[in-house]
């Protein structure tokens, strides 16, 4: 068994990689449709109405609303904004994620990454939880629940 696994493995491997040329934006399903041309980790609301994403990696977070395609800044009136992922409550309000500095990607990634809450109402500013965490969280799109990790430097 482990002989004949073995060459499927090496035919797999053997066989050329048959790449598509183009852009694969230039060839999307009908259902498909671009919302903005820069952006990173997408989160759509509970009510299917806005999508929140990061303009970059320890930038600010946007949100899009998907019946205006009208884009707003949500953490532009914060100085030196370096969160890495912005997630709906089932309230309309946001969670985000980050450091509250960058010091470098590694440490800022892992050691210092911490929970904010951000309401809905247009200027709040983030506000600390309190809360380590590790990468990201998984939130409840019904309601007020929320599922995270921890490292042993955050929590030891």
């Amino acid at each position: 068994m482990r002989v004949s696994l073995s060459l499927f493995a090496a035919l797999l491997l053997a066989l050329p990689a048959e790449r598509k040329q183009g852009n694969p934006l230039d060839h999307l399903p009908p259902n498909f449709e671009v919302l903005t041309h820069f952006g990173e980790r997408a989160d759509i609301s509970p009510d299917n109405l806005r999508v929140a994403f990061m303009a970059k990696s320890f930038g600010d977070a946007m949100v899009i609303e998907l019946n205006t395609r009208a884009i707003r800044c949500l953490t532009c009136n914060v100085p030196a904004a370096v969160f890495l992922r912005v997630m709906h409550l089932v309230t309309g309000d946001y969670i985000l994620i980050g450091p509250d500095h960058f010091e470098n990607i590694r440490v800022s990634r892992t050691r210092d990454n911490e929970l904010w809450f951000l309401s809905k109402e247009r200027g709040s500013r983030p506000i600390k939880l309190g809360q380590k965490m590790s990468e990201g969280a998984a939130i409840s799109k019904k309601s007020l629940k929320i599922s995270y990790s921890e490292t042993s430097q955050q929590n030891p």
